[in-house]
């Protein structure tokens, strides 16, 4: 038996997708008491479609903040969660990151008014 399976919890962690990626759906943004007993600390936690859900930190934050805008508008969008290295108190670790699939639209440009041969010179 493996750490994962004796104490199974209701958040992804790196181990969970060490091996492999997840895609996911975003189904919302909350904040909520993670942590136990007197531990307990106010967090973001952002949920998914028929997935554990991920706390939240920084840097994936603004990850999604970049491709999705405002966190009221994240539902519906696609992200894959994967596992990274990344430096934590000294040490190299395991982390969870977030990649967005599908980006907002890049804002569109004004077009050029078409041509119009029918103008008297």
């Amino acid at each position: 038996m493996r750490s994962n399976e004796a104490f199974p919890s209701k958040f992804v962690k790196a181990a969970d997708v060490k091996a492999k990626s997840i895609v996911a759906v975003i189904s919302h943004v909350a904040q909520e008491k993670v942590g136990q007993g007197q531990d307990q600390k106010d967090k973001l936690v952002l949920h998914f479609e028929n997935e554990k859900s991920l706390v939240l930190n920084r840097t994936n934050w603004e990850t999604l903040e970049d491709a999705f805008g405002d966190s009221d508008e994240w539902a519906g969008h696609k992200i894959k969660l994967y596992a990274a290295r990344t430096q934590y108190q000294g040490k190299m670790v395991d982390a969870v990151r977030v990649q967005p699939i599908a980006s907002k639209p890049a804002p569109q440009a004004a077009e050029d008014p078409p041509f119009n041969d029918d103008l008297p010179i």
